[in-house]
């Protein structure tokens, strides 16, 4: 932490995969790091599809894009698929990053998206959070994640100085590029785009709401 910058708390975030929150909030993590916070990333699960989507390189792509976000490497889990369930164990391992870190607010991403293990995640952390008063989901992924339920954006946050890091972020991940096509940062970036202009800005992030304490 640099003597300059003033040290706020940590920032608890949770992802089911690598690229997951750089997807929702990777403007949202360079800025709260910016401007003092201890920005703590979590990813659950490694996955290792195709020659081209190894454990190894996803888990690369996650160190490298913390770094353009401007903080520490993410702590991987490398849970299997059996070990996915909302389940004590599962609530257990999140419940020890919560009373460890203290954190000032906790995100998870969208329990309404279309993936059961983004589902299991958000369901374990809401359990583990019970004593946490500012929690919060990101986004669903692009592509997918669409489902019968829609997203409310309670929550707005400004990113206008921090597309280009989010942009860059999402650039590390070549994997997912080679697998999603070539519109995908610009189809989250034009999201960002839309969130902006609902909110007078140029770009925004935007979060549902479980738990927020303010006043």
């Amino acid at each position: 932490m640099s003597q300059n910058k003033p040290d706020l708390g940590t920032v608890l975030v949770f992802g089911a995969h690598p690229d997951d929150f750089e997807i929702g909030m990777a403007g949202t993590i360079a800025k709260l790091s910016r401007m003092g916070y201890n920005m703590k990333l979590v990813i659950a699960v490694l996955p290792n599809f195709t020659q081209n989507d190894k454990k190894e390189k996803r888990k690369e792509e996650a160190i490298m894009s913390a770094k353009v976000m401007g903080c520490p490497a993410p702590d991987f889990l490398d849970l299997s698929p059996s070990e996915m369930t909302h389940s004590r164990n599962l609530i257990g391992i999140i419940d020890k990053y919560i009373s460890e870190h203290k954190p000032k607010a906790v995100f998870t991403q969208w329990i309404g998206d279309s993936h059961q293990d983004h589902q299991i995640l958000t369901k374990s952390v809401i359990s583990a959070s019970r004593d946490t008063f500012d929690l919060y989901m990101y986004e669903t992924t692009i592509p997918g994640g669409i489902t019968e339920q829609s997203f409310r954006s309670q929550l707005f946050v400004d990113i206008s100085d921090f597309i280009e890091v989010k942009e860059s972020a999402l650039k590390c991940f070549n994997s997912q590029q080679l697998r999603c096509g070539p519109i995908w940062i610009d189809a989250i970036s034009g999201r960002a785009a839309f969130r902006g202009y609902q909110m007078n800005c140029k770009y925004a992030e935007s979060f549902e709401v479980i738990r927020t304490t303010k006043w």
